[in-house]
C-alpha cells in the first residue's frame, strides 16, 4: 500500500489539456465529414418518401381511370364512370378525396399536399400529372416534386 502512495507516476494537467485539444480536433474533423453525408442521406430519404407517396396516390387514381368508361376533368375534379358507378376525385386542402371522402388518413400526408392535372385529349393514352408539395422536405427546404402517369383505359 505504501508503495502505491509513493508512486509519483500520473498525468499532469498539461497532458490532460493537450489530450482534450487533440480529441476536439479529431471530433471536429469527423463532424465536418459526416455533416454533408447526413444531409445527403436526409435528402435521399425525403425523395424516396415522396416517390412512394406519389406512387400510392398515382396507383389509386390510374387504377380507376383504367377501368372507366367515361372521363371528364373540369374545375379540378376528375369524374369517372366505372361499371355504371360515378366516381369523382378532387383535392381539398392538399388532401385527395374520392367521392368526397378522404382516400388516405391525415397522418399519411405528414405535412405534404398534393395536386393533380389530367390530360385526356388522347383517350388511348391519358396523362395524369400528380405533384407533391412540402414545406419541410429535402433537408428542411421546400420541395415540389411531380410525376406523370400514362393510363390506357380498358373500356374506352
Amino acid at each position: 500500500m505504501k508503495k502505491l502512495l509513493k508512486n509519483k507516476k500520473g498525468v499532469t494537467l498539461m497532458e490532460v489539456i493537450i489530450g482534450g485539444v487533440l480529441f476536439a480536433l479529431v471530433a471536429l474533423t469527423v463532424a465536418t465529414v459526416l455533416a454533408p453525408m447526413m444531409m445527403s442521406f436526409s435528402i435521399a430519404n425525403d425523395i424516396a418518401e415522396y416517390n412512394l407517396f406519389l406512387d400510392d396516390i398515382g396507383n389509386r387514381i390510374t387504377s380507376d381511370i383504367s377501368q372507366s368508361s367515361s372521363i371528364t376533368f373540369t374545375g379540378g375534379i376528375l369524374s369517372l364512370t366505372i361499371n355504371s358507378e360515378a366516381v369523382s376525385y378532387s383535392i381539398s386542402n392538399g388532401i385527395l378525396l374520392r367521392n368526397g371522402s378522404k382516400v388516405f388518413s391525415e397522418d399519411f400526408y405528414r405535412g405534404k399536399r398534393i395536386g393533380f392535372n389530367v390530360d385526356y385529349t388522347n383517350l388511348n393514352n391519358i396523362q395524369v400529372e400528380i405533384s407533391v408539395i412540402s414545406s419541410g422536405g429535402l433537408g428542411g427546404s421546400a420541395a415540389n416534386i411531380s410525376r406523370t402517369y400514362a393510363v390506357n383505359p380498358i373500356m374506352m
